[in-house]
């Protein structure tokens, strides 16, 4: 079995915005049969919660090029263009995946 990507979900407080995001995200890959290993933060403390994170989705600007692939989780918060966002990360995590 092959491990799960850890996927940082990061907000303004990394309280309420990321813990919801990161519970969109962790329903749709529980559906699609994707091993996904989510931790939460905000986007102050990002740069120092990096070390092993294979992905970032973030609903705030993330200032910084952290070397891995960064969504913007808006599309999470206001249902527009929610699905496709999910589908992009799934692509992009499966990428990552099949790489290891």
């Amino acid at each position: 079995m092959k491990r799960p990507i850890k996927l940082m979900v990061s907000c303004g407080s990394g309280i309420a915005t990321s813990t919801h995001a990161a519970s969109i995200v962790q329903e749709y890959m529980n559906e699609h049969g994707i091993p996904v290993s989510i931790m939460t933060c905000s986007v102050n403390d990002l740069a120092n919660r990096l070390t092993g994170c294979d992905v970032i989705l973030s609903t705030a600007q993330v200032a910084f090029d952290p070397g891995i692939p960064v969504f913007d989780g808006l599309p999470l918060l206001t249902g527009v263009g929610e699905e496709e966002l999910l589908e992009d990360l799934q692509k992009t995590i499966q990428e990552i995946t099949e790489k290891d």
